[in-house]
C-alpha cells in the first residue's frame, strides 16, 4: 500500500498563509508591516507559528502581555471568574468593574474616575468625545497614533475618509505649531498626545503642558502603551505633568482585552451628557484579569524585570552594532526601546534575518520585553543579532553613509509624525546615558 508524503513544517505554514491570504489577511496591516506569520500559540515570551517553530517576542505581544502570554496568575483568575459568575452579566455595574475602577484611583492619582471599554481606539475615541462634551468646544489638537477611528486619521490622509473630523489637526509634536494651530483654530477642546519617550524628554512633556494650559484646553495623555510600562503611575507621573484625563489599555488586563478612561471627576462628569454605553462593558472576566494582573504588578518584580532585560538587549545590540562598524543604536527607555538605522534599509534586512532565527523584532517598531523573557532567551537574541548583522551586511554589499540627525528626522516621520524642527530640537541623539 502506498504511504502519504509527510508534511514538512515549511509547507504546513505556507498553507495557512494561503488561506489567510484568502478568507482575511491584509497583504498591507498583517504581512507587509507585520511579521509574515501566522501563529498559534504563545507561552511566556515564547510563541510558535502554524508550522510549530518556536520564536521569542520582544514585543509582549504588542504591548498586551507585558507578564507575558498565558501567565498563570491572570489565567487562573480569569477561569475561576468564568466559574463563578459566567463571564457576563444583564448590566454594566460589576463588583468587578467597582473594584477596578478603585485600584485605578489609587495607582494613578488624576483616575478620580474611570469608564472602561476593550480597546485602546475606543478608549482615544471616548476621551476626546468627554472633553468636547465638558468643555463646549470642538477643535482638537492632536499628536502621536491613538488608533483606527476616523476622528485621528488626519495625520496619514490616504488612510482616512476625506472631511472626517476636520475639527481636529495633527501638532506633528512641535510646541510652535501647536500655538499656531490653537490661534487659528481655537478655542481649543483638547490637546491629546501619546508619549513617544525615546525621542522627547520628559521635560518635552512639561512645556507641552505648560503651552496646553496656556491655551486653555484640557491635556489628554494616551497611556495605551505607556500606563504599566514606563513607569509605576504611569508616564504622566514620571513627567510630573497632570493631565487631566489618560487613556490606558495595553497590559492592562494582560491580554485580555480591556481599556479605560480615567480622569477628574468633574470631566468625567461629561458621561451624563453623551452616550458611552458598550455590550461588553458587562464581561466580567477582562476586570478579573486586570485585577490579577495589577496584583502581580503590585511589589514592582514586573517593572524591574522588564527594565533588566531592555537593558541587557539594549547592551547586546549596540556592541553587536559597534562590533560590525555601523551606525545603529538601540535606545533609550528600557522597558520600551527604540533601534534607529542611519542605513534604514540595513535595519530593515537586518530583522528579517533575526526573524529567520527565532527573534521577533521589527524595524520601526516598538521594542517591549515581557517579564517573562528568560536569560537565554536574551543571550540567544543577542547572538543572533551578530549572525543577522553580518549576513545582513553580506547582502547589503555595505551600510549606507549618512548622519544621525538625518535618519532620527525620516524615523519620526514615518513611525510617529512630526516635524523636523522637533526633532532638531528635542532628540538627544546616540550619546546618552
Amino acid at each position: 500500500m502506498p504511504t502519504s508524503t509527510p508534511v514538512s513544517p515549511e509547507a504546513t505554514h505556507a498553507e495557512f498563509l494561503d488561506r489567510a491570504r484568502q478568507f482575511t489577511a491584509s497583504e498591507t496591516w498583517d504581512l507587509d508591516r507585520r511579521f509574515p506569520l501566522v501563529l498559534d500559540r504563545g507561552e511566556g515570551a515564547a510563541v510558535w507559528d502554524a508550522a510549530g517553530r518556536r520564536y521569542i517576542d520582544f514585543t509582549a505581544c504588542s504591548g498586551a502581555a507585558p507578564l507575558g502570554a498565558g501567565h498563570k496568575p491572570v489565567l487562573d483568575r480569569i477561569v475561576a471568574e468564568l466559574a463563578r459568575s459566567g463571564g457576563v452579566l444583564p448590566g454594566p455595574l460589576s463588583t468587578l468593574r467597582v473594584e477596578l475602577a478603585e485600584r485605578l484611583a489609587a495607582l494613578f492619582p488624576v483616575a478620580e474616575r474611570s469608564v472602561f471599554f476593550r480597546t485602546g481606539s475606543c478608549a482615544t475615541t471616548a476621551a476626546v468625545r468627554l472633553a468636547r462634551v465638558h468643555t463646549g468646544a470642538t477643535t482638537v489638537l492632536t499628536s502621536g497614533y491613538h488608533g483606527w477611528h476616523d476622528w485621528h486619521l488626519q495625520d496619514r490622509a490616504p488612510m482616512g475618509i476625506p472631511g472626517r473630523d476636520p475639527q481636529t489637526h495633527d501638532f506633528r509634536y512641535d510646541l510652535d505649531l501647536l500655538d499656531e494651530l490653537a490661534t487659528a483654530h481655537g478655542p481649543l477642546a483638547a490637546v491629546i498626545v501619546t508619549p513617544e519617550v525615546n525621542f522627547f524628554p520628559e521635560e518635552y512633556a512639561r512645556a507641552l503642558e505648560a503651552t496646553v494650559r496656556r491655551h486653555g484646553a484640557l491635556l489628554i495623555i494616551d497611556e495605551v502603551m505607556t500606563g504599566l510600562r514606563y513607569a509605576p503611575g504611569g508616564y504622566h507621573t514620571a513627567a510630573g505633568i497632570t493631565p487631566d484625563l489618560i487613556t490606558l489599555s495595553k497590559g492592562l488586563a494582560n491580554g485580555t482585552a480591556l481599556s479605560a478612561v480615567c480622569g477628574r471627576a468633574e470631566v468625567m462628569e461629561a458621561v451624563e451628557h453623551t452616550y458611552l454605553g458598550n455590550t461588553y462593558q458587562r464581561e466580567t472576566t477582562p476586570f478579573a484579569a486586570a485585577l490579577a494582573t495589577l496584583d502581580e504588578f503590585a511589589d514592582g518584580t514586573p517593572f524591574t524585570r522588564m527594565h533588566d532585560v531592555g537593558a541587557e538587549l539594549i547592551r547586546g545590540l549596540n556592541e553587536a552594532f559597534a562590533g560590525h562598524s555601523v551606525t545603529a543604536e538601540a535606545f533609550s527607555h528600557p522597558t520600551m526601546f527604540d533601534v534607529l538605522f542611519v542605513d534604514g534599509d540595513l535595519g530593515r534586512v537586518f530583522f528579517q534575518e533575526m526573524w529567520s532565527r527565532g527573534v521577533l523584532m521589527q524595524y520601526g517598531g516598538r521594542f517591549m520585553p515581557s517579564a517573562a523573557t528568560r536569560d537565554e532567551d536574551v543571550a540567544a537574541a543577542i547572538a543572533a543579532a551578530d549572525v543577522s548583522l553580518g549576513v545582513a551586511l553580506e547582502e547589503r554589499g555595505k551600510a549606507a553613509d549618512g548622519d544621525v540627525l538625518t535618519a532620527a528626522i525620516r524615523f519620526a516621520d514615518e513611525r510617529f509624525v512630526t516635524t523636523p524642527a522637533t526633532v532638531t530640537r528635542w532628540f538627544p541623539g546616540f550619546d546618552r546615558a
